[in-house]
């Protein structure tokens, strides 16, 4: 099981709070068709994070991005006052319950090249509800099919269609569009606020663009269209998934949290390092319909921070990742887990264990190693009762840059 999929969503949500960058580039696209095997099986993962220890640096220089791109191509508005979106806009939560793409009637299907790319246009058409300029057509093999890859992008933004050729069927796509305010459908801004709301935040949000993002054939165990959407604002941002509403975060001030909330994360950043900054750039605080955490922020900027994700209710710790002492030398050489695995793994179960225990108020010496939750870079250990997880990711000279208890997965 991939680390990713055993860790709570939520993490990851809170983690990367407003303005994610969550673009499926250019590169991310060339790295679904290379990860497509020859046999045409499906891929494990498409969504552009990549392994956890690649996506810890690209998350942290690319937070602000999303940001300048509205700041420079579109204005603002806020929300909840008259003239924030369109009737008629882009409306995300229609596009994610299209379901499957049905297959085009036999004998009525344009195999040509000019027939393949108006289906990929009109595909493109109900998923984005804009088309972006022709850029080209690839083809390959997948088993015994000739598939043709027809692309498309405007900017930083693409959509890619691979379709059979022989019958003209739709088997995947992949694809990614940014709206501003005025482009957004008004029903979704009012139900996404509603949702807000709920969440409990009380003060203004001022759009600033949604991001959608879909694929479709692309993993075995989902079935039909795939959506992730993001509405922005400059106070924080409010998540879908598949057209359900998955969290929102929103920024907090200083003067909201106690001196007894800061004192303990500046505690749990300490015992991943003794020294570094100690400024407390940022905090939000992330909901979902099951989860309520509290994410503090240490640095000068989101770029290379130290982040610790508190309980909000209890203020216990949940995790603490300090991305100035994760280690891209780790994977330079020319198989990248060796330098990992020659951590001396003695050392190594030491270390997590004088951390964790004053973190987590646990005796991890009592907790059991799980060789099948741990990974090049990662360990994992399981409470006595088999509730809670310890997971650490660690550079190659063994030290830790991130730890984290989690709720066991279910067996």
């Amino acid at each position: 099981m991939d680390k990713r999929e055993r860790e709570p969503q939520w993490y990851e949500l809170a983690r990367k709070g407003p303005f994610p960058e969550i673009k499926f580039t250019e590169e991310a696209a060339g790295r679904v068709v290379r990860q497509i095997g020859i046999d045409g099986s499906s891929l494990n993962q498409v969504l552009p994070y990549g392994q956890r220890r690649r996506v810890i640096r690209i998350r942290m220089l690319s937070t602000a991005v999303v940001l300048l791109l509205l700041l420079l191509g579109a204005g603002a508005l806020v929300l909840g006052s008259d003239g924030v979106g369109r009737s008629g806009g882009f409306n995300p939560l229609e596009v994610s319950g299209a379901g499957m793409i049905e297959p085009p009637t036999a004998g009525q299907v344009d195999l040509s090249d000019a027939g393949l790319k108006r289906t990929a246009v009109q595909v493109m058409q109900e998923q984005l509800g804009k088309r972006y300029p022709y850029a080209g057509v690839e083809r390959q093999k997948e088993g015994e099919s000739d598939i043709a890859t027809v692309i498309f992008r405007e900017g930083d933004y693409s959509a890619r269609v691979w379709i059979n050729t022989a019958t003209g069927k739709v088997i995947r796509l992949v694809m990614d569009g940014i709206y501003k305010p005025e482009d957004i459908d008004s029903k979704f801004v009012d139900e996404a606020m509603a949702q807000l709301r709920n969440a409990g935040y009380k003060g203004k949000f001022t759009v600033t663009g949604l991001k959608h993002f879909v694929h479709y054939g692309t993993n075995d165990d989902e079935q039909g269209i795939q959506t992730d959407d993001l509405l922005m604002g400059n106070e924080g941002q409010i998540d879908y998934e598949n057209g359900v509403y998955r969290s929102s975060t929103f920024r907090m001030g200083e003067e909201e949290v106690s001196a007894e909330v800061k004192q303990a994360g500046l505690k749990a950043i300490k015992l991943l390092r003794e020294q570094g900054t100690e400024h407390l750039y940022s905090i939000k605080r992330t909901m979902s319909p099951t989860q309520d955490v509290l994410v503090l922020t240490y640095g000068e900027s989101e770029r290379m921070a130290t982040t610790v994700l508190m309980d909000y209710a209890t203020q216990g710790i949940l995790q603490v990742e300090d991305i100035m002492l994760f280690d891209g030398n780790s994977f330079n050489s020319a198989d990248p887990n060796t330098n990992l695995l020659n951590v001396d793994k003695v050392k190594l179960q030491l270390s997590a264990a004088a951390i964790a225990d004053e973190m987590f108020g646990i005796r991890l010496e009592e907790y059991t190693f799980v060789k099948e939750m741990s990974g090049i870079g990662t360990v994992a250990f399981k409470s006595p009762d088999g509730a809670t997880v310890i997971t650490g990711s660690y550079n190659r000279s063994g030290v830790f840059y991130m730890m984290q208890q989690t709720p066991a997965p279910a067996e």
